[in-house]
């Protein structure tokens, strides 16, 4: 029940998107689902999860002491990085595996180099395996709808005609329409803009993602308003009745 998103931008960059509600059945509560592990020199670390939310906390804080331990031995974070991380999915896998199967879950992941040059790395994983992917991933109860409207809004434009303000309104709107379409999502959302053109990190909170949304028109006036002066309707279709 949530949606974690990441999107590759213009510069190499990824924007990170995550909604905060977190529903167990019983109640919902709102909660910062993006995890950062930012403390060591080679890279940081970002990890939004959709799944059981104490699982995924467990799964955050493995990981992160696992680079903390490997840190410590001398082992460079970013060049080991993979199997560190799933090592420490592993163990949660193996601890947790009744309630995964039955509940599975699925992370984003976003290994951020320091060294100039070399873009931010984007996986989701498949169980303890991390799958690197280039441009776009999507997880949770919202992640049907994200999926349809990416595949129209953002992916033709993948290829660099996306600046970092639109493709912050396009991921702001897919965002709002997964919250409306879909159960379990919402509560705000939290984005971040991973060195997108330098080395820095744009957070964006609840309040200024919707700001961001409110500019955007509702996917039914953005389709009828165009409609308007743009279609072309038959003639026959227009007629009560057909002879």
């Amino acid at each position: 029940m949530t949606l974690v998103a990441a999107f590759r931008c213009q510069q190499g960059g990824i924007l990170l998107c995550a909604d905060r509600e977190e529903n167990d059945g019983y109640a919902k509560r709102e909660v910062d689902k993006i995890y950062r592990i930012g403390e060591f020199v080679p890279c940081q670390v970002f990890i939004a999860g959709s799944g059981p939310g104490n699982i995924i906390r467990l799964a955050n804080e493995e990981i992160h002491e696992s680079m903390k331990s490997s840190a410590k031995n001398g082992e460079n974070v970013f060049v080991e990085h993979r199997s560190i991380i799933e090592q420490a999915l592993n163990a949660i896998y193996v601890k947790f595996a009744k309630i995964l199967k039955l509940e599975p879950m699925n992370l984003i992941v976003v290994v951020a180099p320091r060294d100039s040059g070399i873009n931010p790395l984007l996986y989701q994983t498949d169980t303890s395996v991390l799958i690197p992917e280039s441009f776009y991933v999507a997880h949770g109860s919202g992640k049907i709808v994200a999926d349809y409207l990416s595949d129209r809004l953002y992916r033709p434009y993948q290829n660099g005609r996306l600046d970092k303000g639109m493709i912050g309104l396009v991921a702001a709107f897919i965002l709002r329409e997964a919250e409306h379409s879909g159960i379990g999502v919402g509560m705000g959302f939290d984005m971040v803009f991973i060195h997108e053109n330098n080395k820095s990190l744009h957070f964006i909170p609840p309040k200024y993602v919707e700001e961001i949304q409110a500019g955007a028109s509702s996917l039914e006036t953005a389709v009828h308003g165009y409609w308007k002066d743009h279609v072309t309707i038959p003639e026959w279709l227009a007629k009560t009745t057909l002879a």
